[in-house]
Order: structure tokens, then C-alpha cells, then sequence
């Protein structure tokens, strides 16, 4: 029976907040590079979510569901959110490959469509980058490949995407957004209904616009 990580340890919440902005300064920093989306991005940044601290077993940091022998605790780890199941761990390997696979296909589209240092700025770019937002935010709940901080993850695919094309990074890693929106967005996602984020997704976006001096 692999060892259960349901929970933040005790205290670790300054330093995961601390972890999150520097994570999301780096996107900043990088965006421009418009980088191939990959499942190793991805768990290189939860390893630096979780960097410094205790974990119940150290690789859980990066390391995915039913991904190698050598990672025993892992195999057979199966993820439960609400009534909701994450994908059985033994299929997280294709569909982590399925992800990158479509993640990389959608971002050459878009990219061909908005050059760097492009704002979308018509209703049609706009809706177009936050469906991507929502896209692979919502796959990434539904897989659930971590044993946990998954959704954290996810919020941060989905400002990788935003500063990829030219908006900031409006969906807060840690803390969870405040408000009903953003629940009603990972819910769906975990229905495998992304659509339903991308109305959250602009509200949460125009909330932030509003909160900047």
C-alpha cells in the first residue's frame, strides 16, 4: 500500500508560496523562448514547488503515478479528488505522452497565429488562448499524475500558456483562487469538460487587469 500524500506538511506553507512566485518569475522571464510544452517541464516545476520541503517519501516531488520500477511507491497510487477519480495509474505513462503530444500541437498552431511579444487582442485571439489555457489546465487535473499537488500544476500550465502569448499570469499557484470561479474550472476538468474554464478563465483574467495599479 503506497504511503498516502494528502496534505501540505505542517509549516511548509510560506516556503511552498515563497516557491510558486519564484516559479512564476522564472515563466515570466522564459516566456518569450515560447519553449516546447513538455511532461518533464512539468515536473521539474513541482519538484521547485516543493523544494525544501519534507515530503512522506522525497521523490513524490516530480515523479509521476505508475511511472518506474524504481519509484515503488508510485505504482499502484491511485488519486481521489471529491467524487472524482484521476486516471488509473497504470494508464498515466500514455496519457502523460498523449498530453505533450496534443499540448505541443495546439502551441505550434497558436504560435503561428500570434508572434512573440503579440497581445491577443481581438475577442477571437483572446478566447483562442484561454481555451488553450483552459485546455491543458483541465487535462492536467483529469490525469492527476502527482500524488498530490496537481492542481497547483495545472495553474501553472495555465499562466505558461497566458505569458506565452502575451497576457499575465492571473491564476494565483498557491494560494488556490479565491471565489467560485475557479472550483467550478477544476471540477470540469476533472469531468474531462475543459470548456467550462474558459468563461471562468476570463473572469479571473479581467479581475486581475482590474486589480493592477
Amino acid at each position: 500500500m503506497p504511503v498516502a500524500w494528502d496534505d501540505d506538511p505542517p509549516g511548509s506553507e510560506v516556503q511552498i508560496v515563497r516557491n510558486s512566485r519564484d516559479l512564476i518569475r522564472a515563466l515570466v522571464r522564459d516566456a518569450a523562448r515560447r519553449d516546447a510544452p513538455t511532461v518533464a517541464t512539468a515536473q521539474d516545476w513541482h519538484r521547485k514547488i516543493y523544494a525544501g520541503i519534507t515530503l512522506p517519501v522525497p521523490y513524490y516531488a516530480g515523479e509521476v503515478r505508475d511511472s518506474d520500477a524504481r519509484f515503488p511507491e508510485l505504482e499502484g497510487y491511485e488519486v481521489t479528488v471529491g467524487p472524482f477519480h484521476g486516471v488509473p495509474s497504470r494508464l498515466v505513462p500514455d496519457e502523460l505522452a498523449n498530453f505533450e503530444s496534443n499540448a505541443q500541437l495546439a502551441t505550434s498552431r497558436l504560435d503561428s497565429a500570434l508572434a512573440i511579444g503579440e497581445k491577443p487582442t481581438s475577442g477571437r485571439d483572446l478566447h483562442a488562448v484561454l481555451t488553450l489555457c483552459a485546455l491543458v489546465h483541465g487535462e492536467w487535473i483529469r490525469i492527476h499524475p502527482f500524488a498530490n499537488g496537481n492542481g497547483r500544476t495545472a495553474r501553472v500550465w495555465a499562466n505558461w500558456v497566458a505569458l506565452r502569448y502575451g497576457l499575465p499570469p492571473f491564476i494565483a499557484v498557491k494560494p488556490r483562487p479565491d471565489g467560485n470561479a475557479y472550483p467550478v474550472a477544476a471540477v470540469a476538468g476533472m469531468r474531462g469538460e475543459p470548456q467550462v474554464a474558459v468563461a471562468a478563465f476570463e473572469q479571473m483574467l479581467q479581475a486581475h487587469l482590474r486589480s493592477l495599479p
